[in-house]
C-alpha cells in the first residue's frame, strides 16, 4: 500500500476558496449558473489549503477524484508541491497558503501563478500522477470551463503512490521514468483493489452499509423488505433483529417484536385457540367478536392509531412471521375517551383518569359531574 493517503473531506471543501460552486451535502461541489443575488456566474474554481506530508522533499504519487460532467464542459486539476523554504520566500511577499485562499485575488492570476511554479496539470482526468512534484506541502486547485453542470468530490492523494518500484533493483527505480509510470498502472489497480477490500467491513456492517444493501441483507435471512416502503432506520433494525425474528418465526413473540420494531410501541397479540371459555378477572365474558372465529385466528391490538399505508406495510411483514394457515385481525385502540352524538351524563359520572375527554355536539351534564 501507499505510505500515506489524504482525503479531501467536508471541512476542506468548506474552508477552500470557492467561486461558482455550491457545496454538496456529502462533501464535494457542483457548479452553479447564478449567485445568491441572481447574477450569472461564468467562472468556477476551487483553491484548497495545502496538504502537509510532514516530510521535507516529500514525494507525491497519485491523485484521483470522482467527477461527473457534461460533454460541453472541461475541468482542470492543478497540483504543486513546495518545501517550507519555498513557503518562506512567498509569492509576491505573501504566504502561498494565504495567497491562494484570498478571495480578493483574481482567479486567473492564481492559476497563472500555479502554471509558472510548475504545477502538474490534468484535463478531464479523474486520475493523475504527481511524480514531478516533490515537497512537504501540496497545493491543489480545480478549474471548470463551460456551461454544463459539473460535480466534483471524493478527492484522494497518495504519497509515494506505488507499491512495486521498491521491489526492483536500484537501477530501475528512477522516479518519473517511463518504467516508473508504466508500473504505476498496475500499482494503481492494486491500490484501488486493496481499497475496495478494506471497505468490505463497512459494507457488511448494518450500521454503516448503504441503505440500498439493506433489502439484500434482509433477503439472506428470508425477510422481504423490498419496495422502499419502510424508513431506513426501521430497515436497519429489522436486519439487526432478523436472526432473532427468524428463530421465533410462527410464534407470538416474533409478531410482538416485529410490531415493536416497525411501530415503536407495544401490542397485544391474542390467540383465539387459548381464549375460548376464558373469563376476565371481573367475571365478564370476552367480547363476542373475539370469541368468534376459528382456533387459527389471531387478533392484534395496537395501542394508538396508525395510518392506512403503514397498516398494509405492517400486515405484509406480519404475514412473513405468522403461523401457517392463521388469519390475522389488526385492531387499533384509541386511548382517548370519546363521547359522540347526543350524550347524557347522570350524577356522579366520572371519566377515567389518563383519558383526554372531548365534548362535541349537544351534550347535557347534570349536577355533581366530575371531569378528571
Amino acid at each position: 500500500m501507499a505510505d500515506k493517503r489524504y482525503r479531501i473531506k467536508e471541512y476542506r471543501w468548506r474552508t477552500a476558496c470557492k467561486e461558482g460552486f455550491s457545496m454538496l451535502p456529502e462533501g464535494g461541489v457542483t457548479t452553479i449558473t447564478e449567485d445568491e443575488e441572481g447574477k450569472p456566474v461564468h467562472f468556477h474554481t476551487v483553491f484548497f489549503a495545502p496538504l502537509d506530508s510532514a516530510t521535507e522533499n516529500g514525494e507525491w504519487g497519485r491523485l484521483k477524484l470522482k467527477a461527473e460532467h457534461g460533454g460541453d464542459t472541461a475541468f482542470y486539476i492543478y497540483a504543486w508541491a513546495a518545501n517550507p523554504l519555498d513557503i518562506d520566500r512567498g509569492i509576491d511577499g505573501r504566504d502561498p497558503a494565504e495567497y491562494f485562499l484570498d478571495p480578493e485575488i483574481d482567479r486567473a492570476a492564481k492559476l497563472s501563478t500555479l502554471k509558472a511554479l510548475g504545477a502538474e496539470k490534468g484535463v478531464n482526468r479523474d486520475d493523475i500522477l504527481l511524480y514531478k512534484q516533490r515537497g512537504r506541502f501540496l497545493f491543489l486547485a480545480l478549474d471548470v470551463i463551460g456551461n454544463g453542470e459539473v460535480m466534483l468530490s471524493d478527492i484522494e492523494v497518495f504519497a509515494q503512490g506505488d507499491n512495486f518500484m521498491q521491489t526492483f533493483p536500484e537501477v530501475y527505480r528512477e522516479r518519473n521514468s517511463f518504467f516508473h509510470r508504466w508500473m504505476s498502472v498496475y500499482s494503481s489497480i492494486y491500490n484501488d483493489l486493496q481499497q475496495d477490500i478494506d471497505a468490505l467491513p463497512a459494507l457488511l456492517d448494518v450500521d454503516t452499509c448503504p441503505a440500498e444493501l439493506l433489502p439484500e441483507y434482509a433477503s439472506w435471512l428470508g425477510i422481504d423488505i423490498t419496495g422502499g416502503f419502510l424508513p431506513e432506520e426501521v430497515c436497519r433494525d429489522l436486519v439487526k433483529e432478523g436472526y432473532t425474528l427468524c428463530r421465533y418465526k410462527g410464534t407470538k413473540k416474533a409478531m410482538e417484536q416485529l410490531i415493536r420494531i416497525v411501530l415503536g410501541c407495544e401490542a397485544e397479540v391474542l390467540e383465539h385457540n387459548t381464549m375460548r371459555g376464558y373469563l376476565l378477572s371481573d367475571g365478564a365474558q370476552l367480547p363476542q367478536n373475539l370469541k368468534e372465529g376459528g382456533v387459527l385466528d389471531v387478533t392484534i391490538l395496537v395501542h394508538g392509531k396508525i395510518e392506512e399505508t403503514m397498516r398494509h406495510q405492517l400486515m405484509f411483514l406480519l404475514d412473513q412471521f405468522k403461523p401457517v394457515r392463521s388469519r390475522l385481525h389488526l385492531i387499533q385502540l384509541d386511548k382517548n375517551a370519546t363521547i359522540d352524538g347526543n350524550a347524557y351524563l347522570d350524577m356522579n359520572a366520572t371519566i377515567p383518569e389518563g383519558a383526554s375527554p372531548v365534548l362535541d355536539g349537544d351534550m347535557s351534564m347534570g349536577g355533581m359531574i366530575t371531569l378528571r
